[in-house]
């Protein structure tokens, strides 16, 4: 109990401090690749990993499908796989749902989409 109050406390400081965010999202550009932060929730990111020659993309981690899909189509690309990284042990909710929240809206709307993560996981919609 004790820790927690403290991390609760640690966290709110930089959102007292940078109530709109603590950092500007930038692309990143490698030959071929460009990797895209989406901010999602209040404190974490998703990330769009775009194939520049095919159109082809994988979201890291889509906790927040409206953003994700937003992000899609303003680049115009096919989403192909979801990668959930890791899960949170002891968390209250059922699904970590930082992580793959987005899973089964966006293999919904791209049916030719992978999701891939530990089986170990319970991640929702793994393929």
């Amino acid at each position: 109990r004790r820790a927690s109050l403290f991390y609760q406390r640690q966290g709110r400081k930089p959102r007292e401090r940078y109530p709109h965010g603590h950092s500007v999202s930038q692309p990143y550009y490698f030959p071929g690749v460009k990797i895209l932060p989406i901010p999602v929730l209040s404190n974490n990111y998703s990330y769009l990993v775009i194939d520049t020659s095919s159109g082809r993309a994988a979201a890291i981690d889509p906790s927040d499908p409206l953003a994700v899909q937003a992000a899609i189509e303003k680049e115009g690309v096919m989403l192909e796989a979801i990668f959930c990284t890791h899960k949170h042990w002891g968390t209250d909710l059922p699904v970590c749902r930082d992580h793959s929240g987005g899973n089964a809206e966006l293999c919904q709307q791209h049916s030719s989409c992978k999701v891939y993560g530990s089986a170990l996981d319970s991640i929702p919609d793994l393929t």
